[in-house]
């Protein structure tokens, strides 16, 4: 009776001090503890747990006559006596373990290295016990005590008392988890309002981007870099992007990841990065790139995360101001534009930033059919960046507005203005070959002198409008167009009316436009008979009386300057546009 009192009473003790501990490492060892002190006879105890990232058992605490080795060896799932004990589940007695089939005490080589052959196991046991503990329907951990030197065997009431007080070790066991998960993420909490706090704060002060970037790389202790993707510039500064790919290469993998994806891995020959992708709506504004050099942990994720909203904030910052700056550039200039009084022009002029002396052309480039707002703004900053980048020793000053962007371009020699055409047609070509987007280039004429800018000014609108009236994109310039300068302007309904009072009363009945096809071969032969017979593969006498049927239907004759121009006029106008 005093021996039954005195395990009830060590049981009761047991559990309370167990059930007290909530750090789940130091449990491990109190649970085997208090176990040895209700079993008494047993003089050796292991408890097991399986360990998923190795996807092996593994010993997380002993007490007793332990082999030293114990601790570094690990169990496969189905190797030896501990993954024979796992797959019981349910409590067992041992009191002669010769009578067990060999192979469940086979181990690997690698575990043999660390255990301790003085020690004759299973032969020195004389009884055991296992004991599984049981959370949440699932074999956490397996115990397994041993009697080797003491004289009592382990019994069955052992077992019984080991099985009751398990039951309540998988209790304490699943509190300590809870209070280890809860202490766990409150502290997480807590890092994630400090890491919150300061980088907003970084923000608030205008630190800039830069900044932000080394407080991140200081928290996470990795290498970090932030691609601006508007501006192709990158933090820290660099010749080229990790694995040298290009910007454009970049925007488009991450335009393929889709909205829905936060972070990815990228895996090249120069090894992987995590990319966190930076966006508003529809619009890559830039990329957070990390050296993945090892698994991100929860804190580093948090940490990434509020970097990269503080980031986003800081992008979205920079591209209002820009804004603002492009509209008190656009202001400015167009106040140049209407200047007459040359004192004042100048000085609005070095205000814009302007050289008095140069020689002075303006460009405007114009986006065709974009109804996103969001996206168009992206692509005029990024047309603006790389203009700054091919363009820079030419550029007097250069803004955005809407879906166009105006360039003043000044040169100190005349011979530099085709330099700057040929330089504009290949930055046209490249930006619609890597974009996928079609732009109209109007370029006006070389002027001197301030007040020649309103001048080329028009004629770049002038240019452009003809681009647009033709529905073609592509680089112009003004001297280019040529006659066409006379109707850049016209009502596009009275030149179709022009051109249709020529060609309607031309046409059979039958549909048939033999006379208007006449009149528009003789024109393009210079009004040579022999060349237009040979071309229409008719006889000059037929082609003669065809003119003379013309001149009856349009009351006109071809001797007449004035009807020359007016019918030579009009096949100009059919031929060369859609009227």
């Amino acid at each position: 009776m005093k021996t039954s009192e005195y395990k009830i009473d060590k049981i009761v003790e047991s559990i309370r001090h167990t059930t007290s501990v909530l750090d789940i490492e130091d449990l491990h060892s109190t649970i085997l503890a208090n176990t040895m002190d209700v079993i008494p006879h047993a003089d050796l105890g292991t408890l097991w747990f399986y360990d998923p990232g190795l996807n092996r058992y593994v010993c997380k605490a002993s007490v007793g006559n332990v082999v030293p080795g114990i601790r570094k060896m690990q169990f496969g799932v189905d190797e030896g006596f501990v993954g024979y004990t796992f797959k019981l589940k349910v409590p067992k007695l041992f009191t002669d373990l010769s009578e067990m089939n060999d192979d469940i005490w086979r181990t690997s080589i690698e575990n043999s290295r660390h255990w301790d052959f003085n020690l004759d196991f299973p032969r020195n046991v004389k009884s055991m016990v296992t004991a599984p503990i049981i959370i949440d329907e699932r074999v956490e951990c397996v115990m397994i005590l041993c009697q080797i030197k003491t004289k009592t065997l382990l019994t069955e009431q052992d077992l019984q008392l080991l099985q009751g007080f398990t039951s309540q070790l998988g209790i304490a066991m699943r509190n300590a988890r809870l209070f280890t998960d809860l202490k766990k993420q409150n502290e997480l909490l807590v890092k994630r309002d400090d890491i919150h706090t300061t980088l907003t704060n970084l923000s608030l002060q205008n630190m800039g981007a830069k900044k932000v970037i080394q407080e991140l790389r200081r928290m996470i202790n990795l290498p970090i870099f932030f691609i601006d993707l508007i501006e192709n510039e990158s933090i820290p500064e660099t010749k080229g992007l990790p694995d040298h790919k290009a910007y454009k290469e970049l925007c488009d993998y991450l335009a393929a990841l889709g909205e829905n994806i936060h972070y990815n891995v990228s895996e090249s020959q120069y090894g992987s990065h995590y990319l966190y992708p930076i966006r508003t709506g529809n619009v890559i504004l830039g990329c957070l790139i990390i050296r993945a050099q090892r698994q991100l942990s929860q804190l580093d994720q948090i940490t990434l995360e509020q970097g990269h909203s503080i980031l986003a904030l800081e992008l979205v910052k920079k591209q209002n101001l820009v804004e603002f700056y492009y509209k008190k550039k656009r202001e400015l200039f167009n106040e140049i534009l209407q200047i007459k009084d040359m004192e004042l022009l100048q000085l609005k002029a070095r205000e814009l930033g302007i050289e008095e002396n140069s020689d002075l052309v303006s460009v405007i480039f114009q986006f065709y059919d974009f109804t996103e707002p969001q996206v168009l703004e992206a692509h005029v900053h990024r047309l603006i960046a790389q203009i700054k980048t091919e363009l820079s020793p030419y550029i007097q000053t250069v803004f955005g507005y809407n879906n166009e962007v105006t360039l003043l371009a000044g040169v100190s020699k005349p011979s530099h203005f085709a330099v700057i055409k040929k330089m504009l047609s290949k930055l046209l070509g490249d930006w619609t070959k890597n974009n996928h987007i079609e732009l109209g280039v109007g370029i006006g004429s070389l002027y001197n002198g301030l007040p020649s800018i309103d001048k080329s000014y028009k004629e770049a609108k002038n240019a452009l409008s003809y681009l647009k009236s033709r529905k073609l994109s592509g680089v112009i310039e003004y001297s280019e167009i040529g006659v066409n300068r006379l109707f850049i302007n016209q009502n596009g309904d009275e030149l179709n009316r022009y051109v249709k009072d020529v060609f309607e009363p031309l046409r059979s009945n039958q549909g048939n436009n033999m006379l208007e096809q006449t009149l528009l071969t003789y024109f393009e032969c210079n009004r040579s008979a022999a060349q237009t017979a040979k071309k229409l593969h008719i006889h000059i006498n037929t082609l003669y009386h065809r003119l003379k049927k013309i001149e009856e239907i349009l009351q006109l004759s071809f001797e007449n300057t004035e009807n020359v121009l007016r019918l030579q006029l009009a096949c100009y106008l059919r031929v060369s546009t859609e009227y």
